[in-house]
C-alpha cells in the first residue's frame, strides 16, 4: 500500500486550538483524501491520533499507525497514517 501523505506546516499554541483544527479539517480527510499526515506540532499529532482512535473504537475500520523521527534532539517530525483492517479490504 502506498501512503498518500499530507503536510501543511500548521502549528498551534494550545491543545484546544489544535483539537478544533484537527477535528474540523484533517480528521475528515485522513482515510478519504489522504492516508497519512506529517506534522512537527506534537499537539496536532496527539489530537489527531486521539480522534482517529476514538472514532475507530465502536466498529474498527482501520488501523492507526504513528512514527516519530528526530531530525535533531530539539525537533521531531510526527507521522500518523491509517491502513484498512482485514475486514475492510
Amino acid at each position: 500500500m502506498t501512503i498518500q501523505w499530507h503536510q501543511d506546516g500548521m502549528s498551534f499554541d494550545t491543545l484546544r486550538e489544535s483539537h478544533e483544527w484537527a477535528y474540523q479539517v484533517i480528521y475528515n480527510e485522513i482515510g478519504n483524501l489522504y492516508n497519512g499526515y506529517i506534522t512537527s506540532d506534537e499537539k496536532i499529532a496527539y489530537t489527531l491520533v486521539f480522534e482517529l482512535v476514538r472514532s475507530n473504537t465502536p466498529i474498527p475500520r482501520f488501523e492507526v499507525h504513528t512514527q516519530i523521527e528526530f531530525d535533531t534532539p530539539e525537533s521531531a517530525v510526527y507521522r500518523i497514517w491509517v491502513t484498512p483492517t482485514n475486514e475492510c479490504i
